[in-house]
């Protein structure tokens, strides 16, 4: 009688750990979790002198931004294909401001002009990117 109840009892210890287990998988595989890894690249030092294994070598690597350089200029000055998309916003009740802005790279090469266009009859007045050829550059 006794053998009974001992196996009766191992096989209800058996059952309850089974099922907290599946609620632990469960749990488990229903959280959500973020993990952030950083990694580095480490190269082993060589050289024909003898030096501990453990000894690295850490390669870090240094970039900077450059902003563009903004220039005035007079609306007379821009080139050909910016004064007649100039002259199409003139169609539209549009003048040009004679200052404009020329908006160069770090390396002297340029990027867009900056063309204010006035609306003598609303007095409203709008900024814009265009590129040297003609186009209309959104920032």
């Amino acid at each position: 009688m006794k053998k009974v109840m001992f196996i009766a009892f191992s096989i209800l210890l058996t059952t309850g750990a089974a099922v907290t287990a599946q609620e632990v998988v469960k749990v488990a595989k229903d959280s959500t979790t973020t993990t952030v890894t950083t990694s580095t690249k480490v190269e082993p030092f060589k050289t024909e002198m003898k030096i501990p294994a453990d000894s690295t070598k850490t390669t870090v690597i240094t970039t900077t931004k450059v902003e563009p350089v903004k220039t005035e200029m007079k609306s007379v000055d821009l080139p050909q294909p910016v004064k007649e998309l100039g002259a199409s916003f003139k169609t539209q009740g549009w003048d040009t401001l004679e200052k404009a802005y020329v908006v160069k790279s770090a390396t002297g090469d340029v990027v867009f002009y900056v063309v204010t266009f006035k609306n003598p009859v609303s007095g409203e007045s709008k900024s814009i990117n265009i590129d040297a050829n003609g186009n209309i550059v959104k920032e």
